[in-house]
């Protein structure tokens, strides 16, 4: 395996020409894209077949071009969704920055992990037992599903 290393000449945009080229030599992206051109993100990852591991915001499940992603198996949440603060280096300066045990932190409560890669977790068995009724279960505006708000409630 080579592992590479060097400084962007460009401003670092995704959508250069200088970031197009690395990602395509890359076999797995793993990164936290900008949340505000998410959905742009994921449809290069997508378009150039790139596995990847990214952070993205929890409402991204819903937006209309990433749903269809996870409902025809392309994309789907990451192995575990509890992590709720990253590391960040010495340079960075915020207001949500917290020290634990003399690591620089911080919090993003609203993110999960997205990804193509194949993990067990996603293989699991998952116990259904609730009955659908349209009325527990209201549709969407924009798209044709139903409201689950929990895993256990999801219906039969």
């Amino acid at each position: 395996m080579k592992i590479t290393k060097s400084k962007l000449v460009g401003d670092g945009d995704f959508r250069s020409p200088e970031c197009v080229e690395i990602m395509e030599e890359a076999d797995i992206v793993v990164t936290n894209p900008p949340f505000s051109l998410f959905r742009e993100y994921v449809a290069q990852l997508v378009a150039h077949k790139k596995k990847f591991l990214i952070i993205g915001p929890m409402n991204a499940i819903t937006y209309k071009e990433i749903f269809p992603l996870i409902k025809n198996n392309l994309l789907w949440l990451g192995y575990n969704n509890g992590a709720k603060k990253y590391f960040v280096p010495d340079t960075f300066e915020g207001k949500s920055v917290v020290v634990i045990d003399g690591e620089r932190y911080m919090s993003m409560g609203n993110t999960i992990w997205f990804t193509n890669l194949k993990h067990k977790k996603r293989y699991e068995d998952l116990l259904l037992y609730r009955k659908y009724n349209p009325k527990e279960y209201p549709t969407y505006d924009n798209y044709n599903a139903i409201e689950v708000s929990k895993t256990k409630d999801i219906p039969c």
